[in-house]
């Protein structure tokens, strides 16, 4: 997430005190790592210069990495000192542009937060490695006495052989693609203008399968404390465009490769904070699978309200995207997402088929869900636990039977011409039919639904006529001006939108949403 704060209160311009205490610790902490491992390398050369060769290397060995691994440490320590101060003197020094306290958001080359440090990685697998050590040495002589639980142990070096392996992995990637930037059009990016910019590789990137671009506006929230403490992420808005794996990227410089972005940002989000256990960050990420490493790249981008910037009008049509060219048709996306919905001009009107089990990641999810709710339900039951926790897995376990049996077994046909909307809904043997006459429904809209980790699924609403208008004066009224809380406006958005009818559900891909969106509209005559 973006190291930016934002804050009610002074920064420290000093930055003498602020972190004191955890660079303090970090070095203590540190300290018996780095004199253990410079005891064990001296105690290990010199047994092995004097003719000790199994106990020497293997004392030098350990006394390497926990050297590593303590100096290490206190390096990063005084280093994370060093940029706290820095940071402290930025927030003193640009009061109120927060886009300028991060270097990179003031020099306008923002590098992806999806390359992560090798060293960091490698640091923490050298301290598992450090710390597994004693134990796995003494995983034979416990074997031969019967101790067979001291396998357990084996745990912490395949934790470390863990970290290893990841952190080959970025290392290839970083091999692969170099270092990745965002350049951006404008510094800061305008809530209700355009997001303009070029992602630039560190080398030639070729495509062999479609390039996915995801564009969000991210809710972080912090909760609990301690052991308990969990930090979630809710997509408040988002948007997704699908680059061809013909497109022609262009080649800059020094044989790095382009990728242009262009979006458009709505003017009702909130722009980037940080304000205690909540904040909110805007997020670029671009995504393709290839041979080896997936590319893969990530940018927090400095999104504010600009006073007197130029905005864009989200309802009109559409200006030239620069980006058009390079996008999937989408017949091509519809058939690499697998889509399952069906769209054909039967004698009623032009007809829409949302078959069941559309998702089977979806449908697989939920169902396991629903056995471990209900067993726990049933296992806490038969265990004599206190009543409530049986009933309130229960409850949750009915709630998840119930979507369980929507999601494999639910189905929708909607039939719409100039007229009218027929829409039907099937559960096996039950079905329900509604009709709204076309005077009634003002248009057809995509609109945030399910959830599953950074991937949001679209739902479809008709909005029925003086539902637009509604939810406008009632945003206004809710809206104070001299009233600059954004975290009300975020969880406003989360629950808002005009009022009207889920025609469908959990739509994974944005691009088909919005296409059926496009056709239903044009199925009813609506621009």
């Amino acid at each position: 997430m973006s190291d930016f704060h934002i804050d009610s209160r002074k920064p420290d311009s000093s930055g003498k005190s602020s972190g004191i205490g955890g660079t303090i610790f970090l070095i203590l902490f540190a300290t018996p790592f780095a004199g253990f491992g410079v005891l064990a390398l001296v105690q290990g050369v010199r047994k092995w210069l004097a003719g000790n060769t199994k106990d020497g290397p293997l004392l030098c060995l350990f006394g390497l990495i926990f050297s590593l691994v303590g100096f290490g440490l206190m390096f990063g320590a005084i280093w994370g000192r060093k940029k706290l101060k820095q940071k402290s003197e930025l927030e003193a020094r640009f009061a109120g542009k927060p886009w300028m306290t991060r270097p990179d958001w003031a020099d306008g080359k923002i590098k992806s937060t999806a390359t992560a440090p090798v060293g960091f990685f490698l640091l923490w697998s050298f301290l598992a490695l450090a710390l597994s050590a004693p134990a796995v040495l003494a995983i034979p002589h416990e074997w031969q006495k019967g101790n067979y639980a001291i396998l357990v142990a084996l745990l912490f070096p395949a934790v470390a052989l863990g970290l290893l392996g990841y952190t080959f992995k970025l290392w290839r990637s970083h091999r692969r693609f170099g270092d990745c930037f965002f350049e951006p059009a404008q510094t800061p990016i305008p809530l209700g203008g355009v997001l303009e910019g070029m992602i630039e590789t560190g080398k030639p990137l070729k495509l062999e399968h479609e390039l996915n671009l995801k564009f969000s506006c991210i809710r972080r929230v912090v909760t609990g404390s301690g052991k308990s403490r969990s930090t979630n992420e809710y997509a408040l808005w988002q948007d997704e465009k699908i680059y061809s794996e013909r497109a022609n990227l262009p080649d800059l410089e020094a044989g790095h490769t382009g990728i242009p972005v262009h979006f458009k940002l709505p003017d009702d989000q909130p722009e980037c904070y940080s304000r205690g256990d909540e904040s909110v960050f805007w997020r670029l990420e671009a995504k393709s699978k290839l041979r080896g490493p997936d590319f893969r790249v990530a940018f927090d981008l400095p999104v504010f309200k600009i006073a007197g910037a130029e905005t864009v009008d989200e309802t009109e049509a559409p200006d030239s995207d620069p980006t058009a060219a390079l996008q999937a048709p989408i017949e091509e996306v519809r058939r690499d997402e697998k889509s399952r919905i069906k769209v054909s001009d039967g004698p009623n009107g032009r007809e829409f088929y949302f078959p069941p089990a559309r998702n089977i990641g979806t449908a697989l999810f939920t169902t396991l869900a629903m056995f471990l709710f209900n067993g726990l339900a049933l296992l806490l039951h038969h265990l004599s636990a206190p009543v409530i926790f049986p009933i309130v897995f229960g409850l949750v376990g009915i709630l998840f039977i119930l979507g369980t049996f929507s999601v494999w077994f639910k189905s929708s046909r909607m039939t719409i011409d100039s007229t009218s909307v027929r829409l039907t809904n099937n559960w096996l043997l039950f079905s329900r039919t509604r009709q709204f006459p076309a005077g009634d429904v003002a248009r057809f809209a995509t609109k945030a639904g399910m959830q599953s980790g950074a991937k949001v699924f679209s739902d479809i609403r008709l909005v029925p006529r003086g539902s637009d208008e509604k939810f406008a004066a009632e945003k206004a009224n809710f809206q104070d001006p001299n009233n600059a809380n954004q975290l009300m406006m975020a969880r406003f958005r989360e629950a808002a939108g005009p009022s009207g009818v889920t025609v469908a559900s959990s739509i994974a891909s944005v691009a088909e949403a919005d296409w059926l969106v496009a056709e239903m509209n044009k199925a009813l005559g609506r621009k």
